[in-house]
């Protein structure tokens, strides 16, 4: 209507008109379809990376936290349980009872396993439910994981004997069970698991009493998985429910010393931060997105508006007939469409397969893994954002060049050859006259003038594949092994016993032994070790009258818990002193006493100010009876220096109270009862591998029930993260690149169809074919010149702006300016450049001079 007085409304052969224009560009829809397709790879390969990391993220924080529920409440009585059970805001509720935490067969030294009675959505919950075989039901049958099987030397065999030797109460009870069921080990799992049934544990009701508040016995304790009704915030729904059964829990404000105090907390599965707060996750999708939309808008734009130029006398007599620059637009909006709906199916499928394959290498480079197996599914979220975004994309690049054609006059479409600026603006690019005569190398570079826009366009979305390759190298290249080992071992080995590795040390009957560490200090390949020895919390804790330290736990005066350890001089010269410093004489004076500060994960200290190096700090020694504590001495020390010891070699492994060292002559005079926590040791160079196959053997075939641990663990973990950036970063360079090489090669395969004419009359006055090859593969060649200069600028800005900028976030990456990557690639992109447009020269080669003159 605003195109001509009256309007028109010719649909019909709008459509019909744009099934034509689809069908006559066959080489233009082939490569709009590719450029299509792989756009959408890159967007469903990015949300089924996102989603698949989020499910199997999920599906592992279940199985590591023991079991399905939104909620957990631990360690309470049947009595408790009654009262929750019944409320209408749960939906389901699992029980789970426990029968005795301490088995004492032989085979279960380094594999612990418990002894529980689990109803059956407790069993579904844990997943726990027997693959073979079925839940016990009379008195005497059991059922268990196949690795404590294993363990325990019986066979995965429904109706063998399971005999069980375990502690209740303080007495060891033995009892033949009947295997009726069992189900595969988690790999995720560090304990076992056998379950009695329902019948076994009300025959022995009498001695499975709830006494936990009095004696922390876990025999007869109750944990109820919970799971509510609908949605919403579940920490506020376990807060209601506590608080309409009568109960509260630390986060309402309870504490253990309420008669109504029960320990509920929200599941780890289920204690998903929300993506705002993550802001780095947040930005590097964003930008990740937005990557993805230029590159697709890039290579499509190019296209169409390429297609329109080849078409742009049809589109002028077309607006002679009276077609209006919206039919126009919907005309080409159309062809789009039909791409997309060829293209974009192609695209989900594949990037959804590409996206599943490389959640394992995602899942690698986290503190998950892979080998616990991913869970990916088919989530419609997937397609219809992946859709969506594509969709956007296409229509986005196709404004434009629509735009263009809706807006050409007749006049400007019939005297359009290949000038953008003159066919397209209101100012013609002037006629110049050479001053360096028919050079082949000129002609090329003036052609490439001739489309300013186009020839930007291919050397930019070349430019970012090669800029994303260099960054993912730099990224790769910049994570520090060294730094990265460091934070978990500044030792090559520790040795302790199994539940020490488990983060069980406390509740372990056995602590390392010293034979072990005898065997080790004769081994050819040993260097330089030492002792750590503390106390148990629930035997003879330690506490301050300082108020600069914190703990949940308290003694009877309210002083703060500490941890206080003995070690021998290996350990503590491995420290690294953040303030003041460690005068060995001094602190075997038994005056002084270190002080280990925490640290955030890149090492930055978190220093706390209201103690410092000279202050005098006064440790209680206490005595622990059942849920009391006495103290018995106290102890001045002077703080000599402030440390940094490593949490994985000079620790128990547990977390909340601070850490004081004393020399190990001092510590032990302090304790009642103290317990070797490990020894960590170095080797001679090069013999790594040899002492690793000697704890193995040794452990194996003498003391079963102790472990180790080795530097070469965490490298391990450290490869799986370079590999994931390397494999994730490269795929998506090598999608971007093929789109780059893509663009480069429709637009000189454009270039040249509608050269064709232009080409004939240049061999007709006397330039040669080789000339004329010569001429597109200089014009290939200024491409890659120009891709070149431009990757070189832009990877080096990006790398110094953006990556070092990032990579300071990351506590164990080091920067190192890379250019390397983008400089091996170069000869390739040169060879490319310069051979294809040669190659496709030789089709319309094929076509004589003549035919090709005679041609509009």
């Amino acid at each position: 209507m605003n195109d001509i007085l009256f309007g028109n409304n010719n649909g019909a052969v709008i459509k019909k008109l744009s099934d034509r224009y689809f069908k006559s560009n066959k080489s233009r829809n082939i490569i709009a379809v590719i450029a299509i397709v792989l756009t959408t790879i890159l967007f469903t390969t990015i949300f089924t990376l996102g989603s698949g990391l989020i499910d199997t993220v999920h599906d592992q924080n279940i199985r590591k936290a023991g079991g399905d529920g939104q909620a957990v409440l631990s360690y309470i009585s049947d009595e408790v349980y009654n009262d929750v059970a019944g409320n209408p805001l749960i939906d389901r509720i699992a029980y789970a009872k426990a029968i005795a935490y301490r088995l004492k067969n032989p085979g279960l030294e380094r594999w612990r396993s418990d002894l529980w009675y689990m109803d059956d959505t407790a069993l579904e919950f844990a997943r726990y439910t027997p693959t073979t075989g079925r839940r016990p039901e009379s008195e005497n049958e059991i059922i268990a994981d196949t690795k404590t099987l294993d363990a325990l030397g019986v066979p995965a065999r429904i109706g063998e004997t399971v005999s069980l030797t375990y502690e209740v109460k303080g007495k060891t009870y033995t009892t033949d069970f009947t295997l009726c069921g069992f189900w595969e080990t988690d790999s995720l799992s560090n304990i076992g698991r056998l379950i009695a049934s329902k019948a076994f544990v009300e025959a022995r009701s009498d001695i499975l009493t709830y006494t936990y508040p009095v004696d922390n016995d876990y025999s007869g304790v109750v944990c109820a998985y919970v799971m509510f009704r609908g949605r919403g915030d579940i920490e506020a729904r376990l807060h209601q429910l506590l608080s309409e059964t009568g109960y509260t829990c630390d986060t309402m404000g309870g504490s253990k010393g309420d008669s109504n105090y029960v320990i509920a907390r929200v599941s780890p599965a289920y204690r998903n931060g929300a993506l705002t707060d993550n802001p780095a996750m947040l930005v590097s999708g964003i930008i990740g997105t937005l990557l993805i939309i230029v590159t697709g808008y890039l290579i499509i734009y190019n296209i169409f508006q390429i297609s329109i130029i080849q078409d742009i006398q049809s589109y002028g007599q077309l607006k002679t007939l009276g077609t209006t620059k919206w039919q126009i637009r919907r005309l080409i909006r159309r062809q789009a469409l039909r791409l997309s709906l060829t293209g974009i199916p192609i695209g989900l499928l594949t990037g959804f397969f590409i996206g599943r394959a490389l959640v394992p290498f995602l899942m690698n480079g986290t503190s998950y893994t892979a080998d616990a197996g991913i869970k990916v599914t088919v989530n419609p979220l997937i397609f219809i954002g992946s859709t969506a975004f594509a969709l956007f994309t296409v229509f986005v690049s196709v404004r434009k060049p629509a735009k263009i054609a809706g807006t050409v006059s007749a006049i400007e479409a019939i005297r359009y050859t290949e000038n953008d600026t003159a066919a397209f603006g209101k100012c013609r690019v002037k006629d110049k006259r050479s001053i360096h005569g028919a050079k082949l190398h000129f002609m090329a570079l003036a052609n490439l003038g001739r489309n300013r826009k186009r020839t930007v366009l291919v050397i930019v979305s070349m430019t970012l594949s090669l800029v994303l390759f260099n960054t993912v190298f730099t990224l790769s290249g910049g994570f520090d092994i060294d730094k990265y080992i460091a934070k978990f071992m500044d030792t090559d080995f520790v040795i302790s016993n199994a539940d020490y590795f488990q983060y069980q040390v406390e509740k372990s009957e056995n602590d390392l032994s010293g034979s072990f560490i005898e065997a080790v200090k004769q081994n050819n390949c040993f260097e330089d070790g030492g002792r750590l020895y503390s106390s148990w919390m629930l035997e003879e804790p330690f506490s301050t009258e300082h108020n600069a330290f914190f703990s949940y736990n308290k003694d009877q005066n309210g002083n703060p818990y500490i941890s206080l350890y003995g070690a021998d001089d290996f350990l503590l010269n491995n420290m690294e002193v953040i303030e003041g410093t460690i005068d060995p004489e001094k602190l075997k004076s038994g005056k002084y006493i270190l002080l280990s500060v925490d640290c955030n994960d890149d090492g930055t200290v978190i220093d706390n100010p209201n103690i410092s190096v000279g202050d005098t700090v006064r440790i209680n020694h206490l005595k622990a009876e059942e849920l009391s504590t006495t103290i018995t001495d106290s102890y001045d020390f002077i703080i000599l220096a402030k440390v940094r010891a490593n949490e994985n070699t000079a620790t128990t492994r547990n977390t909340g109270e601070t850490r004081f060292y004393l020399p190990t002559d001092i510590f032990l005079p302090l304790c009642d009862n103290p317990h070797l926590v490990n020894f960590p040791f170095d080797v001679k160079e090069g013999t790594e591998a040899e002492m690793a196959e000697f704890l193995n053997d040794y452990i194996d075939s003498v003391e079963p029930d102790m472990d180790f641990e080795s530097k070469a663990t965490y490298v391990s973990s450290f490869d799986d993260l370079t590999s994931l950036i390397i494999t994730i970063g490269g795929a998506l360079s090598i999608i971007i690149g093929i789109i780059g090489i893509a663009n480069f090669v429709n637009s000189v395969l454009t270039s040249i169809i509608t050269r064709k004419k232009e080409f004939a009359m240049l061999q007709s006055i006397g330039m040669t074919g080789r000339q004329l090859k010569s001429m597109l593969s200089f014009e290939g060649l200024y491409y890659a010149v120009g891709t070149i200069i431009t990757s070189t600028v832009l990877g080096v800005l990006f790398s110094v702006a953006v990556v070092k900028g990032i990579s300071t976030g990351i506590w164990f990456f080091t920067y190192r300016f890379v250019i390397w990557p983008m400089l091996v690639i170069y000869p390739f992109l040169i060879l490319l450049t310069v051979a294809i447009p040669a190659l496709l020269y030789r089709q319309i080669a094929k076509v004589s001079i003549t035919e090709r003159l005679r041609q509009n």
